[in-house]
């Protein structure tokens, strides 16, 4: 074991090729990179960008973004709601986490401001360029039939990962649940402007079956919506948004669901969990959702993944032995990982969430992890309050 390790036998800084440049690529490849790595990051499309909506970033994530310099940029160009609020059949069931520290941003700022940092650290980021496969000894296989050594490999590449499925001796456990979401981000309406609006509001209505929107300000002039329904119930599950389902339940929110129904981009997926063992095999480690994808429920996916790219590369900086890191890093975050996945699920079976007041202690433990790679001063500066603590 060493500290501050980043050079192989050779004196050479390693190398890692990374497949993905979804958020969990571009942590892991800025943390790596300003670890003193060499670091090529494959996209398979033609342009980094992401087309998502909008996304919470909880405390965990806001720790590791601190650890990696692209915090400030968040709270910048994000929204700090005031409160997390609940709503069933159009009445406020709870008001909660007032005061505590998470972030809302749209994704693709999120996602521009990961690429410049990841470019600032050094990243090589190559477009157009699919990964198939990976192999234990180290190579990440591309489409054109090219093999790229590394001493890592890093499948990031989301749920369906090629990466991941290519390697053939790890488990997974599959399982898909009764909801999707549909994602959106509209214009900010001028009647949801001001300070007062600066939170997250659950809106639920349960009869004749589970509806939910999910109104979440990003900044001052777009609102992420996440609008759940049952994957049975067609109409709801539809993109473009049809209007009139969603006006008929949500008749408060016309205005927003109106400006829905017009959004460019939206997309509609199904709630999931993929629970993978181990994370890695020789030199090829997964991150993000193709290790742990997770149901939207409890909104830690990007936020869990993010966690674990920071700690991937700190642990890595840790040992000469990729192997034995890479061993280290899973046995550290894999309690929380899991934890975190079943609490989501939990949340999707039950709809626990539409009762309000379902932040509890032991939910807030995923929010409230503090990963090894976070200074003191780091965690100082996101205090939590006394009433969201999990300790």
């Amino acid at each position: 074991m060493t500290g501050s390790f980043s050079a192989g036998s050779t004196g050479h800084p390693r190398c890692a090729e990374v497949a993905g440049a979804g958020f969990a690529g571009l942590t892991v490849s800025i943390a790596l990179a300003r670890r003193g790595w060499t670091v090529r990051l494959h996209e398979q499309n033609d342009e980094v960008r992401d087309f998502g909506a909008g996304i919470l970033l909880w405390r965990n994530a806001m720790l590791a973004l601190e650890v990696i310099g692209v915090a400030p940029a968040i709270r910048a160009n994000g929204v700090a709601p005031a409160t997390y609020d609940t709503s069933l059949n159009g009445e406020p069931v709870s008001s909660e986490l007032a005061g505590y520290p998470y972030w809302a941003i749209t994704r693709p700022r999120l996602h521009a401001l990961l690429v410049a940092a990841a470019r600032a650290a050094g990243v090589e980021i190559v477009t157009g360029s699919r990964a198939v496969g990976a192999d234990p000894e180290g190579g990440l296989l591309l489409a054109d039939g090219t093999r790229l050594a590394a001493d890592l490999v890093i499948g990031a590449d989301g749920a369906g990962s090629a990466v991941r499925n290519s390697l053939g001796d790890l488990t997974q456990e599959r399982k898909k649940y009764q909801d999707g979401v549909c994602r959106v981000l509209i214009p900010r309406p001028e009647e949801f402007q001001g300070p007062e609006w600066d939170r997250v509001i659950d809106f639920w209505t349960l009869e004749p079956d589970p509806m939910r929107i999910l109104f979440i300000p990003t900044g001052p002039d777009k609102i992420y919506m996440g609008m759940m329904a049952t994957t049975t119930n067609e109409r709801a599950s539809r993109i473009p948004i049809d209007v009139e389902v969603w006006s008929e339940r949500f008749p408060h929110l016309a205005t927003a669901v109106r400006l829905a129904g017009r959004a460019e981009g939206g997309r509609h997926d199904t709630y999931q969990t993929n629970r993978v063992t181990p994370w890695s095999i020789g030199q090829a480690v997964l991150v993000g959702d193709a290790a742990h994808a997770m149901c939207p429920a409890l909104g830690q996916g990007a936020s869990v993944g993010i966690v674990n790219a920071v700690e991937l590369a700190h642990t890595l900086d840790q040992y000469d032995d990729v192997g034995e890191a890479l061993t280290v890093w899973e046995q550290r975050e894999r309690s929380m990982t899991d934890a975190a996945q079943a609490r989501s699920a939990y949340m999707a079976e039950t709809r626990t969430l539409a009762k309000g007041s379902g932040f509890t202690p032991e939910v807030m433990e995923t929010a409230n992890f503090v990963l090894a790679a976070a200074t003191p001063e780091n965690v100082a500066s996101y205090p939590v309050p006394e009433a969201n603590r999990s300790w």
